[in-house]
Order: C-alpha cells, then structure tokens, then sequence
C-alpha cells in the first residue's frame, strides 16, 4: 500500500483552502486501490497523542506537509502547497 499523510491544522487559511479544493478532489479521482489518504491533525485543538507521535515521527514542523510512504518507506516530504494536478501525479510516481 501506498499511504499519504497530510499534516492538517483547523486554525491553518492554507490547509482550509487546499484541502476541499485540491486534496479532495484528487483522490475522488484518485483509480489507484493501493492508496490510502489520511488527515494527521497537527498542533491544533484536534490533535491527539497519536497524531504528534506520527508528527515526530516524520519530523513534520510545519502544517500542510504532506508525506508519502511506500512499502512503509518515506518516498516523499513535502512542505509546498499543492494543486489538484500534483497530488495525482506525486501519487502516481509513488505506485511505480
């Protein structure tokens, strides 16, 4: 499986816009059964024990990060803001 984290912070303008706009989209247009997303809640009054485990984990430091992990490998760190176009092909580079 190809696993996606992206470091989500409710009080973040950037997070709130990307998200719905690209994150989202994306993966309804996602065709790729081995990839699953998940939002990690960071350094917000959502964020459990678990989520700033996984935030030191991946030495995340910054909301909106976004990690890709492949056979639970790090293939991919990324702190940029990103359209809908690059999560499908940051995504599809990870499945080959």
């Amino acid at each position: 499986k190809i696993i996606f984290l992206y470091f989500y912070a409710n009080w973040c303008p950037i997070c709130r816009v990307e998200v719905p706009q690209a994150l989202f989209p994306a993966f309804n247009e996602l065709d790729e059964p081995n990839v699953i997303g998940f939002r990690v809640n960071y350094n917000d009054n959502e964020t459990d024990a678990n989520e700033k485990a996984l935030a030191e984990q991946f030495e995340i430091s910054y909301q909106h990060s976004k990690v890709i992990l492949k056979n639970g490998k790090e293939v991919l760190k990324s702190l940029e803001t990103w359209e809908k176009e690059r999560y499908l092909t940051e995504i599809q580079k990870a499945t080959q």
